[in-house]
């Protein structure tokens, strides 16, 4: 009998140290910095994994979890009603590795970042959800940040690339109120498949900071449309005509003027990137 109690507060103890640590925040934003109504909001989740941790949109999440779903089930995409999220900078965090993956036009880069290390911590306290919380200032990504951590809940990580204060931090947002932070739910999950991966024909590349600001000043100069640079990312994957759904053939100049300009609107309503460093262009 206490050899079987024994054995089960073992396997029980096994199963806790296998979970992860799941906290859902509340992601409110402004795209466009020239249209203070714009704000959007999305759900995203910080896991925390054993030996890591990754913050992504949890729209994205559903999205790709019924992909997956409908394709095992021999559906096609057209089956699957969920939308992915705004939210596309997923961030991975670990001792020795950080990066978030930022977008040029459709192509996504693994932006390598350096820990955060130079926050200023206060003396100002305040209760949030029933956390006792302290205040820290940053100035990261040409933002100046303020954050409020918990000692109580002992990870030293945050949302987006926000970590290594002595806590996890509650509530963050940046001094314009452009960007804002919340946690909204916390708890244990068994999931141990990363968020994370490269999607077919979308292949990323590990950069440097510099490497990124680059390439997305060439882009920025020179935008073309997500065809054309699916094409050149993928040579070889769409050769000879192309017909739309009625069967017409595709004038693949005129499409390429159309996209061209479509990714010049996207270029100005989406001004406002959370980290303005990355996407500086002057």
């Amino acid at each position: 009998m206490v050899k079987t109690f024994t054995l089960i507060i073992f396997l029980a103890s096994i199963f806790l140290f296998s979970q992860n640590h799941r906290f859902m925040y509340s992601y409110k934003y402004l795209p466009d910095s020239t249209k203070i109504d714009s704000i959007l909001t999305e759900e995203t989740i910080l896991e925390i994994f054993k030996d890591h941790s990754e913050f992504v949109s949890n729209s994205t999440v559903k999205y790709d979890s019924a992909m997956i779903s409908a394709a095992k089930n021999n559906k096609g995409p057209e089956t699957v009603t969920l939308t992915k999220g705004n939210f596309k900078n997923n961030v991975y965090k670990s001792r020795n590795l950080q990066y978030s993956i930022e977008f040029v036009g459709i192509q996504p880069y693994k932006v390598v970042q350096k820990p955060i290390v130079n926050w200023k911590l206060t003396n100002e306290t305040k209760t949030i959800q029933k956390y006792i919380c302290q205040k820290a200032t940053l100035e990261f990504g040409g933002r100046i940040w303020e954050a409020w951590f918990t000692q109580e809940i002992p990870f030293q990580d945050g949302p987006y690339i926000f970590s290594n204060l002595p806590g996890l931090i509650i509530e963050m947002n940046d001094s314009k109120k452009h960007y804002s932070f919340i946690l909204t739910e916390n708890f244990k999950t068994d999931n141990t498949e990363s968020y994370i991966s490269d999607k077919q024909f979308f292949k990323s590349y590990e950069v440097s900071a510099d490497q990124f600001n680059k390439k997305w000043k060439e882009f920025y100069k020179n935008p073309i449309g997500a065809m054309e640079q699916f094409m050149n990312m993928n040579p070889g994957v769409f050769s000879g005509q192309r017909f739309d759904l009625n069967g017409k053939e595709i004038d693949y100049s005129q499409s390429k003027r159309e996209e061209k300009i479509n990714a010049q609107k996207q270029l100005v309503q989406n001004n406002n990137p959370i980290n303005l460093n990355l996407y500086k262009v002057d």
